[in-house]
């Protein structure tokens, strides 16, 4: 193309995809994998660097490390690494990689302006994953024939280290802030918490079914954990260790990463082949992408357009196409809803509409992403995005009804808890939780009129319920603790 040719960018039509669906919906159609890259002999773990122009591989069965140039999608390195290279993780600063050798039980230290291997730390006995805390000082290895953890100083690639944790760790995630290590362990079925002030277990969550790779949200009030053996995703509180949502349809989900703005939760299913798409804003599938080959670890790019996942099944790397449209998909029909559209061309946008309502609070973020605050509203409404370049294609919002409780039964229990309690209204199909005074549950949907939840323990008394769902909050009926 000559120079002065292209179309100059205010000028582009935007467009958003339709990737959003009603709420309690899946994603039926799968999204394109446009592209598919040859690493090697059994992928496995994947890293980004944070500049976001290089993708490292790490192959098992070849006890090397392929190095990709995410603007040529193509390998460009090479490097040797000790045997059975499985996790994989890139410093902040991007100067540093380190590979967990399940094989050698070493972790090797990768210089990433020259890709050779500067130092490799023994000891380790079967490492898995390992994460880097945010200020690049330490790293932390989900070390599994050993049950603990340990800790490498990144200053003499030495271990300073060593934490018991539970059974058969596997994966290791570090909150934002770098306070937390997240350590999920296949054997304990459960997820142990450190403090990296202390290198101390504080605390154990526990019912999960082979947990395996875990991710936290950038606010780190919440852990995705896929369970393998369940074939969910929970999604869990940090602040209280509880499990706030189960999200059910994932085969074989094996690992989650989120991107960078907290708005997507990609989860790689050994299973069907697939990595599906969760709004983290809703906890609904919104994306699904197929024809992958047993998909083991994957990656988002930092500008969050490309999702990059390892295909154990065929010795390949699939670079997906980040997902678009609007997030969360639903809100009340006050308004009101904080939501987030993303695609391309929005640069100039002059306005965003709900149907024939404008939005209010419309940040144009870059390019690729706008925020919005919802107007008032009913039913389901086209949103779209108007540029100097034009109008984009539509995306649906959901407008919610705010529910009704009506009855519950039975109406008390003991101060004990775990009596089973069927809440009966209107417009209950968007419920993300059940409140017994100061306590939240988590429900189970029965029907837009029912719900079923066991109740927890209380004192005596009388409580309130609350119900909350996307369409606003439900009160009205009581539940009375008794005791023997």
């Amino acid at each position: 193309m000559n120079a002065g040719s292209e179309r100059p960018l205010e000028s582009r039509p935007p467009r958003l995809a339709g990737a959003a669906m009603p709420p309690g919906a899946q994603a039926a159609a799968a999204l394109a994998v446009p592209v598919t890259v040859p690493v090697g002999a059994g992928p496995v773990g994947v890293a980004i660097t944070p500049d976001g122009r290089h993708a490292y591989v790490t192959n098992y069965g070849d006890a090397t490390v392929r190095v990709i140039s995410t603007a040529t999608k193509t390998v460009t390195a090479t490097i040797g690494v000790d045997s059975g290279p499985w996790g994989i993780a890139a410093a902040p600063d991007g100067q540093h990689v380190y590979v967990a050798n399940y094989g050698a039980g070493t972790v090797d230290v990768i210089a990433s302006a020259s890709n050779t291997v500067i130092a490799t730390v023994p000891g380790m006995a079967n490492p898995v994953g390992l994460a880097v805390t945010p200020d690049g000082s330490r790293v932390y290895v989900a070390c599994q024939a050993l049950n603990m953890t340990r800790v490498i100083d990144t200053a003499t690639n030495t271990v300073s280290g060593s934490i018991g944790t539970g059974i058969g760790p596997r994966n290791v995630v570090i909150s934002p802030d770098g306070q937390r290590a997240y350590v999920s362990e296949e054997g304990s079925n459960a997820i142990s918490v450190i403090d990296t002030s202390t290198n101390t277990v504080i605390a154990q969550i526990t019912g999960f079914l082979f947990p395996r790779a875990v991710a936290v949200t950038p606010d780190g009030r919440r852990l995705y954990v896929p369970n393998y053996g369940g074939n969910t995703v929970d999604v869990i509180d940090t602040a209280t260790g509880t499990r706030v949502a189960s999200l059910p349809g994932f085969a074989l989900p094996f690992a989650v990463s989120i991107t960078n703005d907290g708005l997507l939760a990609y989860v790689s299913c050994n299973g069907d082949g697939t990595v599906r798409v969760i709004s983290t804003g809703t906890n609904t599938v919104v994306s699904t992408y197929g024809g992958l080959s047993v998909p083991y670890f994957l990656a988002v790019t930092p500008d969050e357009r490309n999702v990059y996942v390892t295909n154990n099944g065929n010795s390949t790397v699939s670079v997906l196409p980040g997902a678009t449209g609007l997030f969360p998909n639903q809100g009340p029909t006050g308004g009101g809803t904080l939501v987030t559209l993303i695609g391309i061309h929005l640069t100039g946008a002059t306005a965003v509409r709900f149907g024939t309502r404008p939005a209010t609070g419309v940040v144009v973020v870059n390019d690729n992403e706008i925020t919005a605050i919802s107007p008032a509203g009913q039913g389901v409404v086209p949103v779209t995005v108007t540029t100097p370049g034009g109008t984009s294609n539509p995306v649906p919002f959901y407008y919610i009804p705010p529910p009704a409780l009506v009855t519950l039964g039975p109406v008390s229990g003991p101060v004990t808890g775990g009596t089973a309690v069927t809440l009966s209204g209107l417009n209950l199909a968007t419920t993300t939780s059940v409140a017994f005074g100061p306590t939240a549950v988590t429900p189970v949907m029965l029907s837009d009129s029912q719900l079923a939840v066991t109740a927890p323990p209380h004192a005596a008394g009388t409580v309130p319920i609350v119900v909350t769902t996307r369409g606003g909050v439900a009160s009205g009926v009581t539940y009375t603790y008794t005791t023997p």
